[in-house]
């Protein structure tokens, strides 16, 4: 995170007219769009590449918006790509050499390929498979991990802690260096009276553009040399942390670390605290991750600053809220900065002093986020959903069909198999996908219901039944083989309407073994009552021979009316008459 000297200089002035200068830092968050990253891209000619699914191990189900790390033979990363909506990554143009895979997944437990040859003008495709078993957090004992470490070690609850919050970390440092959205962001600054609660005065901007890199702060070795807040000719400019700072090893080597219970603002997070081991003549930082235990997300980080020469300085530091996209990107939403406005005492300079009169509070939020396409990614009044649809036989996707938001509103998903629903108020939603064979026999799926927030993202997957996998599952213990088929269709009078009540036979002739001899065997299936819009469903028919079909409703029973289901299909449809 860089200063901007052009407009961040403020004085400070006393009743004395003696300045405290307080050049403060202006911080402009980073932004994310769902920019697929890691498309499976074709190696040139005479090039070699990876190419692969990641996926449950356990369920062979794709695995969205995941960190996949190419690493060399040494454990060192070469480079990184976010898995597709179906799993899918690529690694094109690399070396001939040996590699390792390593997939990354807040709240799961990250995995280890075994190594992978590359050898000259090859591609390889790799199936990666990840376990689905949960890392959880809720249930951990911070009373026995309150002991300050330096990189706790492998298993010990602080350091499956700083796991999760470091893959989200590692999320927002390689999301930040893509920098190609629209954003509107709103800057402001403001003077709080010196407990931080009263605000006396406040001025904000807004702000549209596209910044490569913009939520970085200074390298972190001149940050541990020179300390967070950097004394200049004009003022004073103080720094916090970016995701790079935190994952550095010198940071990590100088800051130990241990587990805190959430309070107030955070009950029910556990926080992961961090502090200097020790005074190295600078000012320094401390602080503490905070992480929901249920999903094992970052959510924030508080931080103040430490070994400042300044008179009450426990108000001194400020916030970073972290945000995790359904694609997997990571973006930092809000930030702020307190510093201090010190009024001197009237007297000979040497026997001066300064007291805290109040604080400067510099920060930004982010108001909206689009992609370069034009396409709503985030914004801070609405919600949004965001989705897919897979087909229910597997993991496909299913493209060109209509996703309905409380069976009103309809949008068409992409090649893709994804949807996107926009500028929606806070509430619950129902989502259903509208297959016209299954609703025009009035089997209509069940809605997914999403709860939707102003600020939020929400992901949603759905599954496009065939009639054959619905027809199927209706059957219940009468699952058919794969020689046997489903008969559907409405018992209607003369005139079309339909007939409830009514009972649907259908009756066929069979051989069957009796003991040591074969006879012609008479089978009828009769159907409970039907429904309002008289649907039937009958199962276990034979598909290599004609059926007989009645319907009987009130006492009446209409002629049997010949048919022969689909040797090709396991399902077929006839409505039945009665006349």
């Amino acid at each position: 995170m860089t200063g901007h000297s052009s407009d961040s200089s403020v004085p400070a002035r006393t009743p004395s007219g003696v300045p405290h200068l307080v050049r403060t830092v202006c911080l402009v968050t980073t932004f994310s769009g769902f920019l697929t990253v890691g498309l499976l891209v074709a190696a040139p000619l005479g090039a070699q590449a990876i190419v692969g699914t990641l996926v449950e191990a356990e369920t062979g189900v794709p695995i969205e918006g995941a960190s996949v790390v190419l690493l060399n033979r040494n454990g060192e990363q070469v480079n990184w790509r976010l898995t597709e909506a179906f799993g899918r990554f690529s690694f094109p143009t690399i070396q001939a050499e040996t590699y390792l895979l390593r997939a990354d997944r807040i709240g799961h437990a990250s995995v280890l390929s075994d190594p992978i040859t590359v050898e000259p003008g090859a591609t390889v495709v790799y199936r990666l498979e990840a376990p689905v078993e949960p890392i959880l957090l809720v249930g951990i004992d911070v009373t026995s991990s309150s002991r300050c470490e330096v990189r706790p070690g492998r298993g010990a609850s602080t350091a499956v802690v700083w796991g999760e919050a470091r893959k989200a970390l590692e999320a927002t440092s390689r999301t930040a260096d893509m920098g190609v959205y629209r954003y509107v962001i709103r800057h402001y600054e403001r003077e709080l009276d010196d407990r931080g609660r009263e605000v006396r005065s406040e001025e904000s901007r807004i702000q549209n553009g596209v910044m490569a890199n913009p939520f970085r702060s200074l390298d972190v070795k001149t940050l541990l040399e020179r300390g967070f807040m950097h004394s200049e000719k004009d003022g004073f400019v103080y720094y916090a942390p970016d995701a790079d700072i935190l994952l550095s090893d010198p940071f990590l080597d100088s800051h130990c670390m241990s587990l805190t219970e959430g309070e107030n603002e955070a009950e029910g997070l556990i926080g992961l605290s961090f502090e200097p081991t020790e005074d190295r003549g600078v000012p320094d930082i401390s602080g503490i991750l905070w992480l929901d235990p249920e999903d094992a997300e970052l959510r924030w980080l508080d931080y103040r600053y430490e070994f400042l020469d300044v008179p009450n300085p426990e108000g001194l530091g400020g916030k970073i809220q972290f945000y995790g996209l359904p694609n997997g990107t990571w973006i930092v939403r809000d930030w702020y900065i307190r510093m201090p406005l010190l009024e001197s005492t009237v007297g000979p300079a040497p026997a001066r002093r300064f007291r805290l009169v109040g604080l400067r509070e510099q920060g930004s939020s982010v108001m909206s986020v689009n992609n370069l396409q034009g396409d709503l990614v985030l914004d801070s009044r609405t919600g949004i959903i965001e989705g897919v649809v897979l087909a229910s036989e597997g993991a496909d996707p299913v493209q060109e069909v209509v996703v309905l938001l409380d069976d009103s509103t309809g949008v068409t998903t992409d090649e893709d198999g994804r949807f996107r629903f926009t500028a929606l108020a806070a509430g619950y939603y129902g989502l259903t996908v509208f297959h016209p064979d299954l609703n025009s026999l009035g089997l209509a799926e069940e809605p997914v219901f999403v709860d939707v927030s102003p600020g939020q993202v929400t992901s949603a997957s759905l599954q496009f039944a065939s009639v054959e996998t619905v027809m199927t599952g209706r059957c219940g213990p009468v699952e058919p083989s794969g020689f046997e088929g489903i008969l559907v269709g409405f018992a209607l009078d003369e005139n079309r309407n339909p007939l409830p009540g009514a009972r649907v036979s259908v009756a066929w002739e069979e051989l069957e073994e009796r003991g040591a001899s074969i006879g012609m065997v008479y089978k009828v299936l009769t159907t409970p009552e039907l429904p309002d819009n008289a649907f039937f469903l009958a199962c276990g028919l034979p598909r290599d021979r004609a059926v007989d079909i009645t319907v009987e409703w009130n006492g009446l029973e209409s002629q049997p009316e010949r048919f022969r289901l689909s040797e090709t299909q396991r399902v077929s449809r006839r409505n039945i008459t009665l006349r």
